[in-house]
């Protein structure tokens, strides 16, 4: 088998504070192949954004730090790379969508000089200013807008184009890795599927990886080929669309969010909530994470790392699986 474009190996990642270190990221570990989608799913502070940012190495300055673990991108540890090794392959390799394209964008520049600043930045070829604009224009026509907007402001665009405009510039470099961050949670649904079927077809027709990182399986089971199930900074849950979606084994919190998901037979069940919160991730509980909301919890979820079950590349992370049990 070829190896992983990315591959991140227990990657570990705290918010120090003056009192007390949020423990954001605990040691999860997954592989993205070329051309592949993974999905990154789970409730808000679950550490989706914090793994994405681990990895494009934005952290916050002082406070945010990877205290363990390795993020390879095809073959070398960036971990490893200092300040600008790591500038080159930002924006160039590795790009990324942020959550929110009213903030993501600068309100007092254009938006071809948004593209445009993205592409000379990286301009190791060098080339001519008549050939930059050119390629704002062919970016701009490629997400759907017209080129002779490029000289408008953000604030003249619709929430939609926004995202639009975000993922010309994310796209600017032909990056080999995509990282979308929430990509449609800022739009109605309309224009939500409209902005994944344009990534869909950008990335068949460029042929990225890419990470989407998501609270919505809807927008997994349509784009994504690998899935993992995020709780408290760790994988719960790792397998293929088919293993989550369609297969016999199912860790309780998975199993939580599939029972909460609307239907469209109203009639046939009432929603079913996950009990609880998400616990405080500068005071994690010990034993399982998930164990203080689980309806299946036995007194060993309570004390010692949880067993991995493992079938297939079908990872979960329950003991209630030290039986093979199918829940």
């Amino acid at each position: 088998m070829t190896e992983p474009i990315l591959r991140v190996e227990n990657l570990h990642t705290i918010y120090q504070g003056e009192e007390r270190n949020v423990y954001a990221v605990n040691g999860i570990s997954f592989s993205l192949n070329e051309k592949e989608t993974i999905g990154l799913v789970g409730e808000t502070g679950a550490g989706k954004t914090t793994t994405a940012l681990s990895i494009m190495q934005l952290l916050p300055d002082r406070i945010g730090k990877i205290t363990e673990g390795k993020i390879f991108y095809q073959g070398e540890n960036l971990l490893e790379k200092n300040k600008e090794e790591i500038r080159l392959i930002r924006g160039a390799c590795i790009s990324m969508i942020f959550q929110d394209p009213m903030t993501a964008l600068n309100p007092v520049m254009t938006v071809g000089d948004q593209i445009h600043e993205s592409l000379s930045i990286h301009n190791y070829d060098n080339l001519p200013e008549e050939e930059l604009q050119k390629r704002v224009d062919e970016l701009l026509t490629l997400v759907g807008i017209p080129a002779n907007r490029k000289k408008e402001y953000p604030h003249q665009f619709s929430g939609g184009m926004k995202q639009r405009i975000v993922i010309a510039i994310a796209l600017a470099c032909k990056p080999k890795i995509l990282i979308a961050d929430e990509p449609t949670t800022a739009l109605d649904v309309t224009i939500q599927a409209q902005v994944l079927v344009l990534m869909e077809e950008l990335q068949k027709q460029l042929g990225m990886a890419m990470i989407m990182i998501t609270h919505d399986l809807g927008v997994v089971a349509a784009t994504c080929d690998k899935v993992a199930i995020m709780y408290a900074g760790e994988i719960l849950e790792y397998g293929t669309v088919e293993d989550i979606f369609a297969g016999e084994r199912h860790h309780p919190y998975t199993k939580g969010l599939f029972e909460a998901i609307p239907s469209l037979d109203s009639h046939s069940r009432r929603l079913k909530p996950i009990e609880g919160l998400m616990p405080d991730p500068a005071d994690l509980p010990p034993g399982c994470r998930f164990h203080p909301r689980c309806p299946y919890c036995r007194e060993d979820c309570k004390t010692g790392a949880p067993y991995l079950f493992e079938r297939n590349g079908h990872q979960i992370r329950c003991n209630l699986f030290q039986e093979d049990t199918a829940i």
